[in-house]
C-alpha cells in the first residue's frame, strides 16, 4: 500500500512538472510571434506546484516515513489514467501531432458520465469524513489544501461549461476539454483526502508541502481568472499571429478531417463571428469562449 501511493504520487508529480517545462518551451519559441500568453502562464504556475505537491508527498512517503493510506491511493487511481491521456494528447501536440480526439454525438459511456461522477464524489465525501474523524490536528497545510478544493471544483467547473456551451455547435466533444473536466476535481478531491489524513493525525505537516501548498493558491486563483475570462471573453490570449480559418467548419461535425488548410505552426485555427482566435494546441482550446463556433482545423 505505501509503496504504490509513493509511486504513484511521484509519476503524476513528474508528469504534471514535465507538462510545465513542455509550456515554457512553446511560450519562449512562440512568444516573438504571438506575444504574451496569460493562458500558458498560468499552466506553468499550477504545473509547477501541482507537480511539485504530489512529488513532495510520494517522496515523503516513500523515504521519510509517512503512511499512505488507503484513500490517498483510491483517489489517485482514480484520476490517473484520465491525466496520463491528457498528457498523452499534450506531448502529442508537442511533437507536432493532432493533439486532440474527438467524440462524435454522446455515447452511452460518456451520458453515464455525470451519474458515476456523482456516485464517485458521494462516496469520497463520506470516505474523507471518516478518515478525518475531527477537527483534531488543523494546521497551515490543512487550510492551504481545503482552499485548494473549491478552486479546482470552479475550474473543472467553467471548463465543464465550455464543453457543454460547445457541443450543440460542434455536434460532439472534445476529448482533451473531457478530461480536463474531469481532471480538476479529482485533483480538488487528492488535496481533500490529503487534508483529512493530516487531520486525523497520520501525515505529518513538512517544509516542504508547505510552501508548494500556500504557492498553489495564487497560481490555482490565476488560472481560475484565466479560464473564467476566456469564457466570457473578456480575455483574448494567441489570438494575433499567424494561421489559416477554415473556409468549411462544417467538416470537423462531418468527420472530413482530410481536406481543407492545415495550421500554421501547430496551432487551432477556429471560425467565430467576432475573430479568428488561434491557441496553441498544447495550451487546450477546450476553454474558449462558449460563444465561440469551435471548429478545429486538423
Amino acid at each position: 500500500m505505501t509503496a504504490l501511493v509513493a509511486l504513484t504520487n511521484i509519476v503524476l508529480g513528474l508528469a504534471y512538472t514535465g507538462y510545465g517545462v513542455m509550456t515554457v518551451i512553446e511560450m519562449r519559441r512562440d512568444a516573438r510571434t504571438y506575444g504574451f500568453s496569460h493562458f500558458g502562464l498560468a499552466w506553468i504556475f499550477m504545473a509547477f506546484t501541482c507537480g511539485p505537491h504530489h512529488f513532495d508527498h510520494g517522496l515523503h512517503v516513500a523515504i521519510a516515513g509517512r503512511a499512505g493510506g488507503g484513500l490517498d491511493l483510491f483517489a489517485v487511481v482514480v484520476g490517473l489514467p484520465v491525466g496520463v491521456l491528457w498528457l498523452y494528447l499534450r506531448i502529442e501536440a508537442f511533437v507536432g501531432g493532432r493533439g486532440d480526439r474527438f467524440v462524435f454525438g454522446t455515447p452511452r459511456w460518456l451520458a453515464a458520465l455525470p451519474i458515476v461522477s456523482g456516485a464517485y464524489l458521494v462516496v469520497m465525501v463520506l470516505a474523507i469524513a471518516r478518515v478525518a474523524g475531527g477537527l483534531h490536528h488543523v494546521g497551515a497545510m490543512v487550510v492551504a489544501n481545503l482552499i485548494l478544493v473549491p478552486i479546482y471544483m470552479a475550474i473543472g467547473w467553467f471548463i465543464l461549461r465550455t464543453q457543454l456551451a460547445n457541443r450543440p455547435g460542434m455536434g460532439g466533444w472534445s476529448v482533451s476539454g473531457i478530461c480536463l473536466s474531469v481532471i480538476f476535481p479529482t485533483c480538488a478531491l487528492m488535496h481533500a483526502v490529503w487534508a483529512a489524513y493530516a487531520v486525523s493525525g497520520r501525515y505529518v505537516p513538512d517544509i516542504h508541502g508547505f510552501a508548494i501548498d500556500w504557492l498553489s493558491i495564487p497560481a490555482g486563483l490565476y488560472f481560475l481568472w484565466v479560464v473564467r475570462s476566456l469564457y466570457r471573453e473578456s480575455l483574448h490570449d494567441w489570438n494575433d499571429g499567424p494561421g489559416v480559418v477554415d473556409s468549411d467548419p462544417g467538416r470537423w461535425a462531418r468527420g472530413d478531417l482530410n481536406s481543407g488548410p492545415a495550421p500554421m505552426d501547430r496551432y487551432w485555427s477556429m471560425l467565430t463571428s467576432a475573430a479568428d482566435l488561434r491557441f496553441s494546441r498544447s495550451a487546450c482550446w477546450t476553454v474558449l469562449p462558449a460563444s465561440t463556433g469551435l471548429q478545429p482545423v486538423r
